[in-house]
């Protein structure tokens, strides 16, 4: 018994190897948006703050580089199937809570750069993605939202919303 007690002192339990590829990404995804979510809560710390002072446009242009670039990959490997971060992005609602931030636009400035990011987005990723009902039913939730917030003067944020309506239309001239 003791040359077993001996043995497993020697053996060393493996060390963690950092994740790769798709689930490396795919942390730095869940842990942008655990950012977004801390920064975006009514009791959080950086609601009295203006946007630009708060982790939340770094976090959401990670996030969204992410999945452009979770697309691009895909599309140079003839690869149709739906990536990590995007499958979390649709799983989670994560466009209709950025909507919903928006909205609410606290911290102040919040909405023109979720509707920029959100933009930027829509223009580079693939048209399929559209027709997703997480994605398609939050963009016209946001254009319906910036179209009743008069006196939103983002110069930025309102190309983007025309940018957004731009990419609608075009879907839904298709369908039709």
């Amino acid at each position: 018994m003791e040359y077993f007690a001996k043995f497993t002192r020697h053996i060393a339990t493996p060390k963690k190897q950092p994740p790769t590829g798709a689930a490396s990404q795919l942390a730095k995804f869940e842990k942008a948006w655990k950012s977004v979510q801390s920064a975006g809560q009514s009791q959080s710390k950086w609601r009295a703050l203006p946007v630009d002072r708060t982790p939340l446009p770094t976090q959401l242009v990670v996030m969204f580089d992410l999945l452009v670039q979770e697309d691009i990959r895909q599309a140079d490997a003839d690869d149709s199937t739906t990536g990590a971060c995007m499958e979390f992005l649709l799983g989670n609602n994560i466009l209709e809570s950025l909507v919903q931030l928006a909205e609410t636009d606290q911290p102040v400035g919040v909405r023109g750069v979720v509707i920029r990011n959100l933009s930027t987005f829509v223009s580079l990723t693939d048209d399929k993605l559209l027709v997703q009902k997480a994605v398609h039913n939050p963009i016209l939730q946001l254009l319906r939202s910036y179209a009743t917030h008069a006196g939103f003067s983002d110069m930025g944020a309102s190309q983007s919303v025309a940018s957004l309506f731009s990419s609608r239309q075009h879907i839904y001239d298709e369908d039709f």
